[in-house]
């Protein structure tokens, strides 16, 4: 019994003199390999290029992570934009430059301003026919806001002047879009502060468009220039043709009342106009009305299922 004790004693000093044998090997192994470690080129270059990789890969993360915000940030942007500016089929748009937006010009349906913006919009008129300037209503100037009859389009608006100085500004009522010819038979009636002008494309004799008719013809009295209203006296200068007389069934031009409009400025520019020495917290008031206009040689069947889509600009 003895001698197999004192075997397995002599067994447990051999292992324990192995392990710290090994242990001694390993730390010398260790303290080498981190010795060239610290020498070994190729071992620093690997390093080197891990460590570079993960700050590269992070890097990246953060600028896609910035690029994705920019982007959407971007289309959110462009959306908004094209919201703002977008005109639908038919619509009526009245908007600021920015200059005047920016100074303190603002835009409202309301006298009062307690309601204002830099764009305003009219719907549009949808199946709109010809009709004629008697089917207008009376006080279309004198309602505010959006106001559109059954084949027209009526919107009256104000604008004011919240800066500390005095202005100039000048506008333009402007076509963006049109279909089937319906610019060539429509036709657009504009007060400004209670006068008003009416304009139409000239006719094909390059005279400007009229009306011809036994009774006097409505808004007159609100009229720039009272003599757009006139009597026929002589056939001949009122450029009345054969179409026209059989149209209406007119015997004689003479002594028939003429409304004589205003031709276009441009082929896409209705008008412009003007405003000197506008005051601070002064206000102009705007009525629109666009109509297709029945005696209008060419309101013919050709435009059916066209569309005119205007906008009013105002700017320094």
């Amino acid at each position: 019994m003895a001698g197999r004790k004192k075997g397995k004693k002599e067994q447990l000093n051999i292992d324990t003199s192995s392990a710290k044998s090994v242990q001694r090997q390993y730390r010398r192994m260790e303290r080498s390999s981190k010795f060239w470690n610290k020498i070994d080129p190729a071992n620093k270059f690997r390093h080197w290029y891990l460590g570079t990789a993960s700050l590269t890969r992070s890097l990246f993360r953060v600028v896609a992570a910035w690029q994705t915000i920019v982007i959407l940030v971007s289309v959110l942007v462009t959306l908004y934009i094209l919201a703002a500016f977008y005109t639908g089929k038919g619509e009526f748009v009245i908007k600021l430059d920015r200059p005047m937006a920016d100074e303190g010009f603002l835009l409202s349906e309301n006298q009062d301003f307690s309601d204002f913006l830099v764009t305003l919009r009219d719907d549009a008129v949808e199946d709109a026919t010809n009709i004629s300037i008697y089917d207008i209503a009376k006080d279309v100037m004198d309602v505010d806001g959006k106001h559109n009859g059954a084949n027209y389009v009526a919107y009256t608006f104000y604008l004011k002047n919240k800066t500390t100085q005095a202005h100039d500004y000048h506008y333009e009522l402007s076509v963006q879009s049109t279909a089937k010819n319906a610019d060539t038979a429509t036709w657009v009636m504009v007060f400004k502060n209670g006068k008003q002008q009416i304009f139409a494309q000239e006719n094909d004799g390059g005279y400007a468009e009229c009306l011809y008719s036994k009774w006097e013809f409505p808004f007159m009295e609100y009229a720039e220039d009272p003599k757009v209203q006139s009597v026929v006296e002589d056939a001949n200068k009122a450029h009345v043709t054969d179409e026209m007389m059989e149209y209406h069934e007119f015997t004689q031009v003479e002594g028939l009342y003429q409304l004589e409009t205003l031709p276009w400025a441009a082929k896409d520019l209705v008008c412009t106009g003007s405003r000197q020495e506008m005051q601070p917290d002064e206000t102009d008031k705007y009525t629109v009305v666009i109509w297709l206009e029945g005696d209008d040689p060419n309101c013919k069947d050709d435009i059916l299922g066209g569309h005119v889509e205007m906008t009013m600009r105002f700017m320094y």
